[in-house]
């Protein structure tokens, strides 16, 4: 999953400009180039305050893929590989066994239950893995909550939507000037 920008109609603004193919190219780049790191920053902020992860991580765990050379397009692709529960704000919540607990994230306005159990009566309390694709662990292995791209789905909306494509808008006609600008 992932967060597409392209540019339409960009051929008939620079007839308007007076721009030449080569700048409006350049211009398109830029600007979907320029857009897709200021969303990125958009959704990293977002998705820290709805899910208690720091910034940081978020950060590193939402690529962007730059428009280049023909390519007229950026992505902004988050990555789909489970965090640590350690990462997350969590807390335990009692499941009928004195040594058993259910794992529960900080998630948008709630909390929601992850894959894994804690052992409230140890003296060191972790989120643990119950089993993997292999079966039973010899060794337990820290639990794995949601992943970034889980949480890029949940704040992804229409709203959002329009107002990146009016901000596109914007920085392309910035991009465009700067362009015919430098000609002069």
């Amino acid at each position: 999953m992932s967060y597409t920008l392209q540019t339409q109609g960009a051929d008939r603004l620079a007839e308007l400009f007076g721009a030449m193919t080569r700048e409006v190219d350049r211009a398109e780049r830029n600007a979907l180039n320029a857009a897709a790191t200021e969303f990125k920053r958009g959704f990293v902020k977002d998705i820290s305050a709805g899910t208690g992860l720091k910034k940081k991580l978020v950060r590193a765990r939402i690529r962007v893929s730059r428009a280049k050379g023909a390519a007229s397009e950026a992505r902004i692709i988050p990555d789909s590989q489970g965090l640590p529960i350690t990462e997350y704000t969590w807390r335990p919540e009692p499941a009928g066994h004195p040594t058993r607990a259910r794992i529960l994230i900080r998630w948008f306005g709630g909390w929601k239950v992850a894959a894994g159990f804690v052992n409230p009566e140890s003296a060191r309390p972790l989120p643990m893995k119950t089993i993997t694709s292999r079966g039973r662990l010899k060794k337990p292995v820290l639990a794995h909550g949601v992943s970034v791209a889980a949480a890029f789905k949940y704040v992804r909306d229409d709203g959002r939507l329009d107002r990146y494509a009016a901000r596109l808008a914007e920085i392309f006609e910035e991009k465009l000037e700067d362009q015919i600008n430098r000609r002069a």
